[in-house]
């Protein structure tokens, strides 16, 4: 069945000729032609489905999308594309004209916000005039949640604006618990809501609703939005309606959101739901196109396809992600940009051979691309990629564990990208076998702690993945174990070999773990190169019985998985939760400490250590023997014929 289904697949693409016209100017009831084309993309993919057409070319301009646009089996072998070099952008928002724009003259508004100075700068506009309807409700967003689209923001040309909140800047922090609330010990007991104090200022919250609290409520490392159930308005003591998974504790960080008392600076903006009005102060500087995200779907929602390809569009404007492939076979993205997204930009579940080339990513609320495919059972290999792309910012909305690129099955690689500018980390990566290569990574994990900048852990059996030559430099967080690289809770397998890491917190966090290689690294001018701990048999021996589920998850007893992983087989017969047979050699130390500075015994006495240069200053390549520095030219993006200008 399945070769008939890619016999015929292959015949339809083989035999696919012309092309479907697209204009913002067109004409639904039109041929396609280009002298006479079409004005929507679903509508093109119906002709081209019906012409079994080559190509979809979009002229360039915007195309509203509402709803996704579905592409299947029958699809195979199309292209959809921008004209070369020029840009055709599909958003999923609604424009605000000028004329839309009114001075609010409400006092039942304007005797609501606090700053009595910003009461007559405050504009309106009535959403219902402009056909919007149904405002998305404010979503939850965080460490705990994982939502399939924001809600409707509001954006200035391509900067978004900032929902109205308290403080305008950076946190407040709680200055008093009464009630931490449920925590990951008693999370199965009846729920006790959090009760706080954050001072005097929530006295002037009483009269507002839907009010949300983010912040990270007890570690650096977990951030999350929980609405107010209520506020006492003699203490001004906060009810939240739901507990943090971790519990609550004084001094965390946090801001108020979604408060129209709070509309006070330019850039701000607030939607009233039940008059389905936005209010907003206009931000600094030339007026700019201003625009409301509500498309709540990914624009393209491809299964099943093959030799599909994406070539030089703009994703932009909505509320959900930008494109969804599933189980497509060598199908891709190639020159898009993706860009103002409540969501991620592109999720690849399963397929082969199919990935994300040359884009450029920003902007996004809940990281950048996921990949997530591959045969763990069989350890076949995937062969899905992110390579020579641009990401950044991508962390908007949700700001942990959304990193660049999430990976996750068998046999998926990231190569040549530039991943940087993000709260915090920058490749999370799950599974077998995957490569990371030649990217350039920095100010990544700025405003967290206890996180890496590639990050795994807690599972024996995700073995496999090769990071090589690749170039950390500048990140630093909280200065609370923020290494470059992180093998967390007895992460096991991983080959690390050739990565320089320069001005970076530490450079690698082993947190015990077996079958680690680290070789021909170079770490310099990092506070700590390595600190490696036992820590499975001491505070995390907890998390033993997690562990044993995850390898009896896998057939590791399978011919498979012994030849490509010969010391797992019998890891329950030995002692599981202790460091075992971690190499660390041949690395070079520049200003960075000493390799075992930070080395518990029990890692340490079952660790090869040899071979590895400490020096103060930098020495002269040549003048380590063996040693082969990352050729930093090498690294980071390469402009290539799919590409513009980024962000032009």
């Amino acid at each position: 069945m399945i070769a008939l289904f890619l016999g015929s697949v292959l015949l339809a693409s083989a035999t696919r000729t012309g092309t479907i016209w697209v204009s913002p100017t067109g004409s639904d009831s039109n041929p396609g032609t280009q002298s006479r084309p079409l004005a929507s993309l679903p509508s093109a993919v119906t002709a081209a489905r019906t012409r079994n057409a080559a190509e979809i070319l979009l002229e360039p301009g915007e195309y509203r999308i509402d709803a996704s646009v579905k592409l299947g089996p029958e699809d195979s072998g199309l292209t959809i594309r921008a004209e070369a070099g020029k840009r055709a952008v599909l958003v999923g928002s609604v424009t605000i004209p000028a004329d839309a724009v009114h001075p609010c003259h409400d006092q039942t508004v304007l005797t609501r916000v606090i700053d009595a100075s910003a009461r007559t700068k405050i504009k309106v506009v009535d959403l219902t005039l402009l056909g919007v309807t149904g405002l998305a409700a404010v979503q939850p967003r965080g460490f705990s949640f994982h939502p399939d689209a924001s809600t409707n923001e509001l954006f200035s040309g391509r900067t978004p604006l900032t929902l109205a909140r308290w403080p305008n800047q950076d946190y407040a922090k709680i200055t008093k618990v009464i009630e931490p609330g449920n925590g990951e010990d008693d999370a199965n007991q009846p729920m006790r809501k959090p009760v706080i104090v954050i001072g005097d200022r929530a006295k002037l919250w009483t009269n507002a609703s839907d009010i949300w609290l983010y912040g990270y409520w007890k570690f650096d490392w977990a951030d999350d939005s929980i609405p107010v159930d209520s506020i006492d308005p003699a203490t001004g003591a906060i009810t939240l309606a739901h507990p943090h998974a971790f519990g609550v504790a004084k001094d965390a960080p946090f801001y108020a959101e979604n408060l129209l008392e709070e509309l006070d600076v330019p850039g701000e903006y607030y939607l009233d739901r039940k008059t389905n009005r936005l209010y907003f102060l206009p931000p600094v500087g030339d007026p700019k196109v201003l625009r409301l995200s509500v498309t709540g779907a990914p624009f393209i929602d491809a299964s099943k396809a093959s030799n599909l390809s994406i070539v030089g569009v703009d994703f932009a404007f909505s509320r959900a992600d930008g494109v969804h492939f599933s189980d497509c076979e060598s199908s891709r993205m190639a020159g898009c940009r993706f860009f103002d997204l409540g969501g991620k930009a592109v999720v690849i579940n399963g397929g082969h051979h199919s990935g994300v080339q040359s884009c450029d990513i920003w902007n996004t609320g809940e990281g950048g691309v996921v990949l997530n495919a591959g045969n763990r059972s069989t350890l076949e290999s995937a062969g899905d990629y992110v390579d020579n792309c641009d990401i950044h910012d991508y962390q908007r909305r949700g700001q942990t564990y959304r990193p660049a690129v999430s990976v996750d099955g068998c046999g998926n690689r990231v190569t040549r990208c530039s991943l940087h500018d993000a709260p915090h980390s920058a490749i999370i990566y799950q599974g077998n076998n995957h490569l990371f290569s030649a990217n350039d990574v920095y100010r990544t994990i700025s405003r967290t702690g206890d996180g890496g900048v590639f990050y795994t852990g807690r599972d024996w059996t995700a073995r496999g993945t090769i990071i090589s030559n690749n170039y950390f430099h500048d990140n630093v967080g909280q200065r609370k174990w923020e290494p470059a690289i992180y093998l967390d809770d007895q992460a096991c397998g991983i080959k690390i070999t050739g990565n320089t890491i320069e001005r970076c917190h530490w450079g690698f966090l082993i947190g015990g773990g077996r079958d680690n290689v680290v070789t021909d690294n170079e770490i310099i001018d990092c506070d700590q190169a390595f600190t490696c701990d036992a820590r499975g048999l001491g505070w995390a021996a907890k998390a033993k019985s997690t562990l044993v589920d995850r390898l009896n998850a896998v057939p590791y007893h399978s011919a498979a998985w012994k030849s490509a992983y010969p010391t797992l087989a019998d890891i329950l017969n030995e002692d599981p939760m202790a460091p075992a047979d971690n190499v660390i050699s041949h690395n070079l130390l520049v200003n960075s400490g000493k390799v075992a500075d930070s080395m518990e015994a029990p890692f340490k006495k079952t660790c090869d250590v040899t071979g590895n240069v400490v020096v103060t200053s930098k020495p002269a390549p040549r003048s380590v023997p063996g040693f082969t520095p990352v050729d930093r030219a090498s690294v980071g993006v390469f402009v290539d014929r799919y590409r513009g200008t980024l962000h032009d």
